[in-house]
């Protein structure tokens, strides 16, 4: 299994990727340099990827908390209230 740092690095390319394509599509209207990181950004990279689950039959919410224990599993923290 790879580590946290490799899986963080596997999803920086993953944003960046999407961050340019959304770009070209003009959906944020800032400029963005190579591995700057919001929180919209992964927000709206999520909630794509969650729109695309339901389109293929699965359960967004399902995933949100099959995720969110993978989580606390791999760090030992949990998040939220």
């Amino acid at each position: 299994m790879p580590t946290e740092d490799r899986r963080a690095e596997l999803a920086q390319k993953a944003l960046d990727t999407y961050a340019r394509q959304a770009a070209s599509e003009h959906r944020w209207r800032t400029v963005r340099r190579l591995h700057d990181v919001s929180e919209c950004e992964i927000v709206d990279l999520i909630t794509d990827l969650l729109l695309l689950a339901r389109l293929r039959g699965h359960d967004p919410a399902t995933i949100v908390g099959k995720a969110e224990r993978h989580v606390y599993a791999e760090t030992g923290h949990q998040y939220g209230p």
